[in-house]
């Protein structure tokens, strides 16, 4: 929870001076952790915006994103579980 709070809260302070924030995401743990505490997160802190945000996905593998191994597709796996889009 505390990571979370700290990519919201950087994100709205990137948001309100009028830009973007950037995220790079790797995999591993990180990824059931995020999909776990980031919507409670932004939901606490509207000013966080994600559409304003750049998120990267940071993969080594060099796969597909529908491929078992890829970052972005675990994400996306996960979030879907749980109703966001």
């Amino acid at each position: 929870a505390a990571l979370a709070r700290l990519v919201t809260e950087a994100a709205a302070e990137a948001v309100a001076s009028g830009g973007r924030f950037t995220l790079g995401l790797s995999g591993g743990s990180l990824v059931e952790l995020l999909a776990r505490e980031l919507p409670a997160a932004l939901s606490a802190a509207p000013g966080a915006d994600p559409s304003r945000w750049l998120v990267a996905f940071c993969d080594e593998r060099l796969v597909p994103p529908e491929h078992p191994d890829s970052t972005y597709g675990a994400y996306r796996v996960r979030r879907g579980r749980r109703g966001h889009r």
